[in-house]
This record gives C-alpha cells, structure tokens and sequence, in this order.
C-alpha cells in the first residue's frame, strides 16, 4: 500500500512513498506547459500547467506516479490492492485511464 501527505504553512511540501519491492525505473520527469497530452478516449489537452513528478517515460508520453503543477496542485496515484473497480468504457460518459489521471 502507498501512502501520501501534504503540508502547507507558508511553503508547499507534498511526499509519498512507492512501497514496492520491484522498479519500474522511474525517474523525475518534467512535462512542459502546453506539451500536447493525448488520451485513450477522453480529448486530448492541448493547454494545461506544467508538472514535475515520479514517472516512466514510453513512446515520448509521461506515466506519472505522482506530479506537482507549477501552482501547486499536486497529485498521487496510490496503490491499494484489491479496493479499486475499473469499469469498463461507458461512450455517454468522459473515459479517463487512470495513467492519463495525474495530467
């Protein structure tokens, strides 16, 4: 299981831990404002914040674990085996992967 926390008191601290016993070789990825996000189902983003975070990096596209904006939204995909449902495509409703969540 992950786990994350954020302080603010003046400055903007977030952390969390990746508690795995494998890697997928990540690393600090910066996506630049307005890089062109494209997504499975949903419409692309063509204008958004800049983000730092944890990520893997395939076929030039950020998979972040977790990310800062350069306002200071920031955002963890936490792991919690067996609590998750994943539904499958509804075409009346916007489909986000939750890879493409973090962006």
């Amino acid at each position: 299981m992950c786990t994350a926390l954020t302080f603010t008191a003046g400055d903007h601290y977030f952390g969390r831990n990746l508690d795995l016993e494998y890697s997928y070789y990540e690393s600090v990825v910066i996506t630049p404002r307005n890089f062109p996000l494209q997504f499975r189902s949903a419409p692309g983003l063509p204008v958004h914040h800049a983000l730092i975070g944890a990520a893997i990096v395939v076929d030039d596209y950020p998979l972040y674990f977790d990310a800062t904006n350069d306002y200071g939204l920031s955002m963890a995909g936490l792991n919690f085996p067996g609590n998750a449902v994943y539904h499958p495509r509804n075409p009346s409703k916007t489909n986000v992967a939750p890879f493409e969540f973090i962006p």
